[in-house]
Formats: structure tokens, sequence, C-alpha cells
């Protein structure tokens, strides 16, 4: 039996579990100065996980970033966010000598996105929240200062049900925004770990593809063949590579075109060796 078959029967064996709730362990960050960000947990409601949108990689490293910072022990909402060049360049060390001008062009993007999620209004489809209500540059002191909308904000902090959280390392070497958002959008539907063994794993049944699509942000024009190969394949390459991760997709059709995916997914208990 090889690896990924061992782990479909062991993700069968706990598909009766309910799904885990995580504190937000980052209060404590900002004290510290040998903190490193990538330490931070990212937490967040289950529809802004599975909402939609498009970010470029350096916009989404910014934001999950952004998001870790926050202080879930503080009600004097919305809070002002510091993220230093210096903090940005010791998690993601790729950026090198181009930190500042990443943070100052993700803020000039951030602060013009709009998230687009289900709404639990009834009556209301879809809600289109804009991120960031303002963004602060000081080049002086190598950072932007980033308070989140006050809409956005409840899918962040004072969350009691309906939400997950990862560890921002687990992240940080992603080099594709669609992995990201992927391994994102897995989390929130990943099993409680009391009922897996502390393993990361889970199922998505019947995954729409076109609303699949949204949740990525992947262009209209892409076909399946080139859904599959410059989106589907990259991240299944890329999470087990990088997290240690193994996907499996089954394709549902309805009629003759292919409509839905059956997704399963586990992080390996073997050794992972050193990336």
């Amino acid at each position: 039996m090889d690896e990924l078959d061992r782990l479909l029967k062991t993700i069968e064996a706990v598909r009766a579990a309910s799904q885990k709730k995580l504190p937000n362990t980052n209060a404590q960050a900002d004290a510290n100065p040998l903190h490193n960000l990538a330490d931070n947990t990212v937490t967040k409601s289950h529809a802004l996980s599975r909402a939609y949108y498009r970010f470029s990689l350096v916009e989404k490293r910014c934001m999950e970033a952004l998001i870790s910072k926050l202080n879930p022990l503080r009600w004097d909402n919305p809070q002002e966010i510091e993220l230093l060049a210096t903090e940005y360049v010791k998690a993601f060390p790729d950026a090198g000598k181009h930190a500042y001008e990443h943070l100052e062009k993700a803020g000039d993007a951030l602060v013009n996105r709009v998230i687009v999620i289900e709404s639990p209004r009834q009556g209301v489809a879809r809600e289109k929240i804009p991120l960031m209500s303002i963004v602060r540059y000081q080049p002086k002191a190598g950072k932007i200062v980033c308070e989140f909308n006050t809409h956005i904000v409840p899918h962040l902090i004072g969350l009691r049900e309906k939400f997950s959280s990862y560890p921002l390392r687990k992240a940080v070497n992603f080099s594709s925004s669609y992995t990201w958002r992927f391994y994102e959008v897995l989390v929130s539907w990943a099993q409680p770990s009391k009922t897996t063994g502390g393993r990361f794993m889970g199922w998505i049944d019947r995954q729409n593809i076109d609303e699949l699509r949204e949740m990525l942000g992947v262009p209209k024009s892409y076909r399946w063949d080139n859904f599959k190969k410059q989106v589907l394949d990259v991240v299944e390459v890329e999470l087990k590579e990088k997290a240690n991760i193994f996907i499996t997709f089954a394709r549902v059709k309805t009629g003759r075109k292919i409509t839905h995916l059956s997704i399963k997914f586990a992080e390996s208990d073997q050794q992972k060796l050193p990336f």
C-alpha cells in the first residue's frame, strides 16, 4: 500500500468527526522583539476562508500577515495593525531588499480590494465588502499601518463558531497564491485533530467547480484543461512538496460536463525532509 492509499484509508476512518475550532494565540506577539511573524496564527470565519477574490502572492502574504497580528483580546476595533518591512522579510526571505516595496504595493492593492462573501441574511445571496478602511504609509519607519473594514472585523475577531485557524509558517513557502487560497479552503474543511490523531485531514464532497474557480480567483477564460494544468496540478504538487499534504480529486459529471470535484486531503505522518 503506498502512502496516498494509506492516508485515504485514514481519512475514511474519521469521516464522521466534526470540525475543530482553534484559538488565536497571537496576543503576545508584538510585545516580544524576537518574535517571528511566521510563528503567528491566522484565524478567520469559514465564510471569509471560502470567500471569492483574487490576490497576487504578495497581496496574500500581506493580508494574512496583517490578520495574524490582530489581537483577539482587544475590543477597540478596528485595530491599527503595523506591518514592518523587517518582520516581513524575516517571514518571507525571498523579498530581500524589496520588502518595503512589497508592503507599499500590497497596501495600494488591499485598500481597493473587495471581498465577496456568502451572506447569512435571508434574501441576500452575497455581500461585497471592501477589505481595508485605511492604509497609512510610513517609509522612514519602514512600515505600513492598516485598519480592516469594520464589516470584515466580525470575520476575524470574537469568533465562537464556524471558524478555523492555521499557522502562518505552514504557508510562507508557497510560491502560488492559488496554493495559499486552496490551502485555507482545505483548512476550513479540516476535521478535529482529536478525531484524526492530531493529523491535518478532511474532505469536501461535491465541491461545485464554478464556485471553486471563483474562490481561487481563476480567470473565466480558463477552460477545464487550463484550470487543471495551471491551478489544480500546481496546487497538488506544491501542497505535497511544501506542506506535506496529499490531495486527491475525483471528478463528478453532470451529463457530459465535469461540474463538481470530490476532494480528499491529508497531511502525511511520515517525517518530512527539510524543504
